[in-house]
């Protein structure tokens, strides 16, 4: 009996070692794999972090390369994107080439802007992106610097300039929309309006902008909506005419306190 106890209690300790073995490789396995997937996910959070300011640069955003790209026809194009929610896919201007790149990133931040496109011809209307640059407005830096210097003076003086007097203390400028290279929306609301305790008091100012590049420019008001918190097809138009309401391609700015600075969205 006692040799049949210490075998019992020997060939016990070996199965709950072994057991206690395997949890451990598993929880490291898993734990790698965690590790990698985090890894992943964050280098990709912050190439998609980069992507506005390669825009701006005009510089090269790189995409991985496609397996056995060899094998296919090199593309060079002018593009300009846009997105078939039916299809699921990415489409030319002109409807005749689909685009993609790597599964784990994206082409949306491209729609609708100028872009010059490098890659390959998977099918003759199949290009897979290789790499990509903004061709458009978004990459002239003229342009960017003249942006940059309204927006900042807009900003900086939007309690003068605003239509009416902030309830609480101050406005707060939030986002810039260019619909075109003097017509733009400033939204703005009152500090803390984004609180959930905090009423939500949001505008929408359509100016039109004369003389940019002076420190003070001209500003004509064109329109002054009161922004809808839930659904903006209830904003209530105050004064003036909304002429890019239904517009689609605006260039969009907003503060990025990090960088201290209005990055393209």
């Amino acid at each position: 009996m006692k040799n049949f106890k210490k075998t019992y209690l020997k060939d016990e300790y070996i199965f709950l070692f072994l057991g206690a073995m395997i949890v451990a490789v598993g929880a490291f396995g898993f734990s790698e794999y965690s590790f990698k997937k985090v890894v992943k996910e964050n280098a990709e959070d912050t190439f998609d972090e980069n992507i506005p300011f390669l825009c701006e640069n005009g510089d090269w955003i790189e995409y991985p390369d496609l397996e056995n790209s060899n094998q296919y026809e090199k593309f060079i194009g002018q593009e300009k994107f846009k997105y078939d929610e039916e299809k699921n896919v990415f489409v030319s201007a002109d409807d005749k080439r689909n685009f993609s790149t790597d599964k784990d990133y994206s082409l949306f931040f491209f729609i609708d802007r100028d872009t010059q496109v490098e890659g390959y011809k998977v099918r003759e209307d199949e290009i897979f992106v290789r790499r990509i640059k903004c061709a458009g407005i978004e990459a002239d830096k003229d342009v960017l610097l003249g942006r940059r210097k309204l927006m900042n003076y807009i900003r900086d003086n939007i309690n003068a300039l605003a239509l009416e007097k902030a309830p609480g203390d101050n406005w707060q400028v939030g986002t810039f929309y260019f619909a075109t290279d003097t017509d733009l929306y400033v939204q703005y609301e009152t500090e803390g309006s984004f609180m959930e305790e905090a009423p939500y008091d949001s505008h929408l100012w359509l100016i039109r902008v004369s003389d940019p590049d002076k420190d003070i420019p001209t500003i004509r008001t064109l329109a002054y909506i009161q922004e809808d918190a839930e659904d903006s097809s209830k904003n209530i138009l105050k004064q003036g005419e909304d002429l890019y309401r239904d517009a689609k391609n605006m260039t969009i700015y907003e503060f990025d306190d990090e960088v201290n600075q209005w990055v393209l969205q």
